[in-house]
């Protein structure tokens, strides 16, 4: 097993999840992985997901066919030795342990928007 931080800066979320998340995930999780995990603490402390318009983090951030995130999407994601990981590029790679990946689902990025699929 190992440990991530996953930080959303979104507000909805945020009000869940003030501080990220310490997600204990397989040694072969991707960010993918990570972001579905964090979909579950989210089921957890909510009735339902907290962005309308949205059933998931998950549909909001990452384009299931594609295997990429949405153009809108920001992502950074460092290793604890403060090492650049290119996890918007490479999403399906394995996360180091002790990673911590910030999101930012809408309006990180100045791009088109591209709508999400459902």
């Amino acid at each position: 097993m190992k440990a991530i931080t996953l930080i959303v800066r979104q507000t909805e979320i945020g009000k869940l999840f003030p501080n990220g998340a310490r997600l204990l995930l397989e040694v072969t999780a991707s960010i993918a992985h990570a972001i579905e995990v964090f979909d579950r603490k989210i089921a957890d402390r909510s009735d339902s997901f907290p962005v309308k318009g949205y059933r998931s983090l998950f549909e909001m951030v990452y384009h299931p066919y594609e295997k990429r995130f949405y153009r809108q999407v920001a992502v950074q994601a460092r290793t604890r030795l403060n090492q650049f990981l290119n996890v918007r590029e490479n999403p399906s790679d394995p996360l180091p342990d002790e990673a911590t990946v910030i999101l930012i689902p809408e309006g990180g990025c100045s791009t088109d928007w591209e709508e999400p699929v459902r």
